[in-house]
């Protein structure tokens, strides 16, 4: 099996969605890290107009950037063209999939809910006052069926969707610092993390395991949980390493102690874009 040439990461924003700073910032970043491998990954333009979606007039850029990177950097870094996908529940789509044709990979997400009282999407992810809305006016302050509600969302995007990998797959943990709305270790929690995992590994779905919470002081551990970690490893899903990078510093962020941690749940390889293909290279 061979061995990973250098660190890579494939969660990545920039300037042009809700990250900081150009892709060429990101890809020096990158090179004085002694990566081998980046991919760019915007949240991607569609139905969702808001300031974290990437602009549709910017896609052509996007592309047009990546291009220019690739070509400019060739002989030091591979350089990936990915978009993150977001599953809205009430249509079933994947915002963005119209672009796979013209992507290396995509991650596939739920970071939004249709609140029931305005009919607008809110974030699960983003300002509490809209996490709040969505658990009293949804779910009636019911957090058990809110957190089980955003699992089952996951299992049926992955049941109708193709893509490279799914993104941070507890991210209902995100606001829940000192267990304020829920206790992880609870039995109808860990009943619903492991259901949406059994759904992953039957339909061969790839986790990102994503140092993005911690680098922005919402957790102290990557998504997903090192509890939902090792079931991955029971189940022998395939994971990736991911930083979600918001600025170029970040694209490494914790990935020497998530390394650890893969090894320690029973994880001894990784799947990496390299060389135009997803391939599973050794961590030990």
């Amino acid at each position: 099996m061979e061995r990973i040439k250098g660190l890579s990461n494939f969660h990545t924003h920039c300037g042009l969605d809700d990250g900081v700073g150009t892709m060429e910032e990101y890809v020096l970043s990158a090179l004085s890290k002694g990566f081998g491998a980046l991919g760019f990954s915007c949240h991607a333009p569609g139905s969702l107009e808001d300031q974290w979606h990437m602009d549709k007039k910017d896609f052509p850029y996007y592309l047009e950037e990546i291009d220019r990177l690739r070509t400019l950097y060739r002989d030091r870094l591979e350089i990936y063209v990915g978009l993150e996908l977001d599953y809205l529940e009430d249509t079933e789509e994947l915002v963005g999939s119209e672009y796979r044709d013209q992507l290396d990979y995509t991650i596939a997400s739920v970071h939004l809910m249709r609140h029931t009282k305005s009919g607008t999407y809110l974030s699960i992810d983003g300002p509490v006052v809209e996490f709040e809305a969505l658990l009293q006016d949804n779910f009636r302050g019911d957090i058990q069926k809110f957190a089980t509600h955003y699992f089952t969302l996951q299992e049926r995007m992955i049941a109708q969707h193709n893509f490279d990998l799914l993104g941070h797959c507890d991210l209902m943990k995100k606001l829940n610092t000192d267990n304020k709305y829920f206790d992880p270790n609870s039995t109808w929690y860990r009943k619903a993390a492991s259901h949406l995992l059994k759904v992953a590994s039957k339909h061969n779905v790839r986790i990102e395991v994503n140092t993005g919470g911690i680098s922005r002081g919402a957790t102290t551990e990557p998504y997903p949980s090192m509890d939902m970690l090792s079931e991955c490893s029971e189940l022998g899903i395939p994971v990736t390493l991911s930083s979600d990078a918001h600025q170029s510093s970040h694209i490494d962020f914790y990935f020497s102690q998530a390394d650890d941690q893969l090894v320690q749940v029973g994880y001894r390889n990784l799947d990496v874009l390299q060389h135009g293909m997803w391939q599973t290279v050794s961590i030990v």
